[in-house]
């Protein structure tokens, strides 16, 4: 309905030019009280989508200071690292410089040496995990060594998987170095070939190490990863892997039909511990259903597993094809071994074949044995004499053992050997000692007579038989010394035409076991120098700072990220990458470095700072250290200057960019106060006009009146 009210001109235009002031008055209010001139699109919308643009860049950027703050603080954490390294370093070469100006009481020589094999990395570098332990949770994680003492023609080896080691440690899947020494040597004494002859030990700086227990040029040592290694323990692992055992069903093992009471019954064994297998339709699979009366072949094997793992079997089973049960063991290489029997069904239970026959005592299989990876070379080491006037006692046989020696019948060539005072061991070298045919080798020989000195416990690992470049045999002492002494005497019968003589000398009287045959004696001798005990002192020090080295290099770290050290050589695993703009395309990676003293090829001391070569070769590898550590430093510095730039350039863009923004949309409230104080007198004013136009009808009205 429209008005029926009709207003002047006059009235009518103050009304409009006051809502125009009110509007102009709102927005002015608005832009006072916001601080911008642009608060929505509506506004300028150029100016709007352009600010926020320089805006959310402005915001990408500040999220990436922290990171370039980080990448600052990583590097500058190295740096310290370094700084600290270079003082343990300094104080590492102050200490040689000090055994090699000490002279107070330094052999002329050198004391005779064992034979030691270190392993080429540390077994935390070769772990790759970053407490430096390494998971033998199963048979297939295998780290086992072959150890020979005679140059490798005779090889012992010694196991390191699940099955030796779980007696030991407590978890299998975190173990340590001392944790494999420790078995290394267990296995040890276990064994008649290696028992007091050799022994395992961990290094300051994380190798494995092997040492014969005897010194001298006759000691040798090689230590290689046997052929069913899968792990590197520093002494290198097969180029061709080792590979399982199987046993898989001759028939189709899938299409069967079980019941309650008919079904599959075997025994399975690993070449250790044997499990019996029971295969009805009440047998629960993996997800805890029953196989039912007609399962398939990938049911059947995963009911086998479920009770394989429950007897703790190291055997797994899986379909081949889909269409066979296959067995597979876990342990890998030539010992690896399967076997797959029918046994009697339960009373009361038939026997069905899924694919192993229904005979009992029978296994229709198809056997594939454990295949060895490739011979490893590994590593080898031999012992030195004594340079220092020292000597064993040492008695030369006189009859080269060129040509088999007849030991068949009542043949018989024994000796009596005595240790100093103790009392004397007849070797027996006869029909019954195992060497005892008509071509008995020097080789078996020289076997027998170790063999009965190891039994003797008083010779054990202090008396050795080798055979020199002639073949003539050799018995001496593992130790030098005046103390040391032997004595020798043939002692082989009776019956004169029925000795051999292997070098001692021959036995001619009546009564069994005594001469006329002269005795051979032999003495060792003292050394004519002595131990420096100062430089011995002093290289223990050495060897502490060099085990303090590696220590600084694992703690310079940063917010989880190190630059001087890793557990393995992959330069992956310390790199940082420091990202500078909101897509990624500027970038830096700054790759870390290995500085522990493995790194910086600072070995321990072994040889006790004893002679002036020993502490010159530390010396220079001291110096060629502190050079890695200069140069390193130099490049951790550059870096460093690099991103401090773009951190500074960073923080200067997001102050342009923040500026830029504000000045798109910001309001000069200067210039908005004064328009407030302006439209607030155009309104009053407006009103005034508004009150003179009403006027005029009021004057109408008094006429009126």
């Amino acid at each position: 309905m429209s008005s029926s009210i009709t207003l002047s001109a006059a009235t009518r235009q103050n009304l409009l030019s006051l809502q125009d002031t009110a509007s102009l008055l709102s927005t002015t209010q608005n832009r006072l009280s916001t601080g911008k001139k642009v608060n929505s699109a509506l506004d300028d919308p150029t100016s709007f989508f352009t600010s926020q643009s320089l805006t959310s860049r402005s915001s990408d950027l500040s999220a990436l200071l922290n990171g370039i703050s980080n990448g600052v603080q990583t590097i500058q954490a190295a740096n310290q690292g370094i700084t600290s390294i270079q003082k343990l370093v300094d104080s590492a070469k102050s200490t040689a410089n000090q055994a090699l100006s000490d002279k107070s009481a330094v052999s002329s020589g050198k004391a005779a040496t064992a034979a030691t094999v270190s392993g080429s990395v540390s077994f935390q570098g070769l772990a790759g995990t970053p407490d430096g332990t390494q998971d033998f949770s199963s048979l297939g994680k295998d780290g086992s060594l072959d150890i020979s003492l005679d140059g490798g023609v005779t090889k012992t080896t010694v196991r390191l998987d699940a099955a030796t080691l779980k007696g030991s440690v407590a978890d299998l899947t975190k173990v340590t170095a001392d944790q494999v020494a420790s078995a290394i040597n267990s296995q040890i004494a276990s064994s008649p070939a290696l028992k007091g002859k050799v022994s395992a030990s961990v290094g300051a700086d994380g190798r494995l190490n092997l040492s014969t227990t005897n010194t001298g040029a006759a000691q040798k040592l090689t230590v290689s990863g046997a052929t069913s290694a899968t792990y590197d323990l520093g002494f290198g692992k097969p180029a061709t892997a080792p590979t399982a055992a199987k046993a898989v069903a001759s028939t189709a093992s899938g299409a069967v039909t079980l019941s309650a009471t008919a079904g599959a019954f075997l025994t399975v064994g690993d070449g250790v511990n044997s499990t019996d297998i029971s295969l009805t339709s009440a047998s629960l699979k993996a997800d805890g259903t029953a196989l039912g009366t007609g399962p398939s072949a990938t049911d059947l094997a995963d009911a086998i597993n479920v009770q394989l793992t429950a007897a703790g079997s190291s055997l797994k089973a899986v379909a081949n094809g889909g269409t066979k049960i296959e067995f597979d063991s876990t342990d890998l290489g030539s010992g690896a071994a399967v076997s797959v029997n029918v046994r009697a069904a339960p009373s009361g239970s038939t026997q069905t074949d899924t694919g192993f026959g229904t005979t009992t005592g029978a296994g229709t299989t198809v056997l594939t044995a454990g295949a060895a990876g490739s011979a490893v070379t590994g590593l080898s080491a031999t012992g030195s004499d004594a340079t220092d006037g020292s000597a064993k006692a040492v008695i030369n046989g006189n009859v080269s053992l060129t040509s088999a020696t007849d030991l068949s019948g009542t043949k018989v060539a024994s000796f009596t050997l005595q240790l100093g005072t103790g009392p004397a061991k007849t070797i027996k070298l006869d029909s019954t000692t195992g060497a005892a045919a008509a071509t008995t080798s020097k080789t078996e020989i020289l076997a027998a007579i170790n063999k009965q000195i190891a039994a003797d416990t008083g010779l054990a690992g202090n008396v050795t038989a080798s055979l020199d470049a002639n073949d003539k045999l050799v018995i001496n002492t593992t130790t030098a010394g005046a103390g040391q002494k032997l004595t020798i005497q043939a002692a082989q019968g009776a019956t004169a035409g029925n000795n051999v003589d292997v070098g001692f000398g021959l036995q001619t009287s009546g009564v069994a076991g005594q001469g006329p045959a002269t005795a051979l004696t032999s003495s060792g001798k003292d050394s004519t120098g002595s131990t420096n005990s100062t430089r011995a002192s002093l290289a223990k020090q050495f060897n502490e700072l060099l085990n303090q080295i590696t220590q600084q290099a694992k703690d310079s770290s940063y917010n989880g990220v190190n630059l001087l050290y890793r557990n393995s050589a992959d330069e992956n695993e310390n790199t940082l990458k420091v990202t500078f703009n909101e897509n990624g395309s500027s970038s830096l990676n700054i790759k870390g470095v290995k500085l522990d003293a493995d790194g910086l090829g600072l070995t321990a001391v072994t040889g006790g700072f004893q002679s002036d070569d020993e502490i010159t070769k530390t010396l220079s590898a001291i110096t060629t250290a502190t050079s890695q550590l200069r140069g390193q430093a130099s490049t951790f510095g550059s870096n460093l200057s690099v991103v401090q730039n773009r951190q500074d350039f960073s923080k200067n863009l997001i102050n342009i960019l923040d500026t830029g923004s504000s000045n798109l949309t910001s309001a000069d409230l200067n210039e908005e106060a004064a328009n407030s104080q302006a439209l607030s007198t155009r309104n009053s004013l407006a009103i005034s006009a508004l009150s003179l136009a009403n006027q005029a009808q009021q004057g109408i009205l008094q006429l009126l009146r």
